[in-house]
């Protein structure tokens, strides 16, 4: 009986090439690889169309592969890890996706969040694999991730994100907040979205429930920076508010709004980044989009 990997509704992980649908025939080169993950399509509509198909993400010997059903139109893509500057991985309800950003490509894979259990532990093997682990440094803690300013959920975002051995050198948080306006001499209230920025002893991490500019109760979007990609940081006053902007010396950036009564809470944090050293990248960038906002 022949197997259709579009049938299957539910992201799994693939530990060898026997884990690994028939259909997609891989390539024997890829057989090996360190860690593995099945991506279903899009569930179709009426007309049994999908808005994107099934993938395989690979990990192998520092590269990542992105590998679309043969029935696709999509080019199979690979990647060094050491060329990634950004990683983000998002979930708005059942809606997933991973975006990866260097410094001449920006590919985002969409898919359900059915199985967020095996894209979880997937990431973490990649987080490994892409951002090693560095030497033990004494003088930090993991004190942050039980913070009750925090809150429930993004305490357990935190804590969750984190790995075993990761520790938070220092935190910068903007908790949702209620605006009252009017609109149409109507009063109405809008939560603004949540944001919390750490920087750790292996990366810079991004953490928020923010869908684009709008405030995303049910999910959150996590993204991670190489620490050997920061090359500062400015504050930049915007309105009554601020934006904290993340360089990079690929132009890649993060642009953070925060309210003005942060500004000194996020120009300290800025000022601490200056610590990290510049980035140790190579070549001009050819993109300069990476942001939320």
């Amino acid at each position: 009986m022949s197997i259709d990997s579009r049938d299957y509704i539910v992201t799994f992980e693939l530990y060898s090439t026997e884990d690994c649908p028939e259909d997609f025939r891989l390539r024997p080169e890829l057989g090996g690889f360190e860690a593995g993950l099945f991506l279903p399509r899009d569930d179709p509509d009426w007309f049994g169309r999908s808005a994107y198909p099934p993938r395989i993400i690979l990990l192998h010997e520092g590269h990542l592969h992105v590998i679309a059903h043969p029935s696709a139109a999509d080019a199979d893509w690979e990647c060094p890890l050491e060329d990634l500057v950004a990683v983000e991985a998002g979930h708005m309800l059942l809606k997933g996706w991973f975006r990866f950003t260097g410094c001449t490509f920006d590919r985002t894979l969409r898919f359900n969040m059915r199985g967020y259990r095996a894209v979880s532990r997937f990431i973490h093997r990649f987080r490994q694999r892409w951002l090693g682990k560095p030497e033990a440094d004494p003088t930090t803690d993991r004190s942050a991730v039980g913070n009750p300013e925090l809150g429930i959920k993004f305490g357990n975002a935190l804590s969750a994100e984190l790995d075993r051995d990761e520790t938070v050198r220092s935190l910068l948080f903007q908790p949702s907040r209620a605006l009252r306006r009017r609109r149409w001499l109507l009063p109405r209230v809008q939560q603004t979205p949540t944001d919390l920025v750490a920087l750790t002893d292996r990366r810079l991490l991004w953490i928020s429930d923010r869908d684009r500019t709008s405030y995303a109760p049910y999910g959150t979007v996590t993204s991670s920076m190489r620490l050997n990609r920061v090359a500062g940081a400015n504050v930049i006053s915007i309105g009554l508010g601020c934006t904290l902007e993340i360089r990079t010396a690929s132009r890649i950036m993060w642009n953070i709004p925060f309210a003005g009564d942060r500004r000194d809470e996020t120009e300290a944090f800025a000022s601490g980044l200056s610590s990290i050293g510049p980035d140790r990248g190579t070549g001009p960038c050819c993109r300069s989009v990476a942001e939320r906002t």
